[in-house]
């Protein structure tokens, strides 16, 4: 029986990276549909499992992808909305990782916590953090006890960032606005952990501004592509030590971010029915590191 992954997608376009990372997960085939609402779920769903036996629908799976977190959350509380009106045989697994963002944040953290042990009481500044990576890493590092500031170039949208995780998650996380190296400076004055969300090619943390913050214990960027988000962090650096501050790259964090893809992808098709969340993303991340 082929094993087929039902590649659901928002956006215009699939996602090239999820489809090949799906292939290179054994995935016999994967079947996109793209431009997709809560409107259109339940005829998918019901094509996913009414197709073959039962005792077959373990081969079949669904992948949710796309750039909005909260857009791929909505259409798994939907999914699982349906799963409601079926027999409890009428199951096939799911997940959500928009833009690689639970892979990605779940990576980055458990790096964090396993080079720095227990991170529980620490100060932690997301910035840039209001995008899919940023929003799940600041669920985390809160799951783990961590005090955490999120920031934006606009206060409001922080704001609207962190009232999303307060409603869904029931976390306090402190929007704060960084518009300058003034603000900058602040947002990361008292922070243990700092970790660099922005968007692809831009330095958002100067190193003479960094330098200035012995208490920084951990830095870690998500950007990969140079200009870095953090000045002298490079993408390939793992658990390096600068100036005193242990520091992950993009890449490295990378790296266990597709280990961790590929077995997300691989115990799909091992638990029907299973709903693969962040929280069980970050507990498989911290499984195969």
């Amino acid at each position: 029986m082929k094993r087929i992954l039902v590649y659901i997608n928002p956006d215009r376009y699939a996602s090239l990276f999820d489809v090949i990372v799906a292939y290179d997960s054994n995935v016999d085939v994967v079947t996109p549909f793209c431009g997709i609402d809560v409107k259109d779920m339940r005829d998918i769903i019901y094509n996913c499992v009414f197709t073959r036996h039962t005792r077959d629908l373990k081969d079949i799976a669904i992948f949710i992808g796309g750039h909005d977190v909260n857009k791929g959350e909505e259409l798994t509380d939907k999914i699982q909305e349906i799963f409601k009106e079926l027999p409890g045989i009428y199951r096939v697994s799911v997940i959500a990782d928009p833009d690689g963002a639970y892979t990605t944040a779940s990576a980055c953290v458990a790096m964090i916590k396993n080079a720095f042990g227990d991170i529980k009481g620490l100060n932690s500044t997301i910035l840039a953090g209001t995008g899919p990576i940023g929003q799940s890493i600041a669920i985390l590092l809160s799951k783990e006890g961590c005090r955490v500031t999120l920031t934006s170039r606009q206060l409001k949208r922080a704001k609207s960032t962190c009232e999303t995780i307060k409603m869904k998650y029931d976390i306090d996380v402190k929007p704060f606005e960084v518009r300058d190296c003034n603000s900058t400076e602040i947002a990361i004055s008292n922070a243990d952990i700092v970790i660099a969300t922005g968007p692809e090619g831009i330095t958002i943390l100067p190193r003479d501004i960094w330098s200035k913050f012995n208490g920084i214990k951990v830095m870690a960027d998500v950007n990969a592509v140079p200009p870095y988000g953090i000045e002298d962090v490079d993408a390939n650096d793992n658990a390096k030590e600068i100036d005193g501050k242990i520091c992950f790259g993009a890449l490295s964090i990378g790296n266990l971010k597709i280990k961790c893809h590929h077995e997300v992808i691989r115990r799909l098709f091992e638990d029907k029915g299973a709903v693969f969340g962040l929280e069980k993303v970050y507990a498989i991340t911290e499984e195969v590191m």
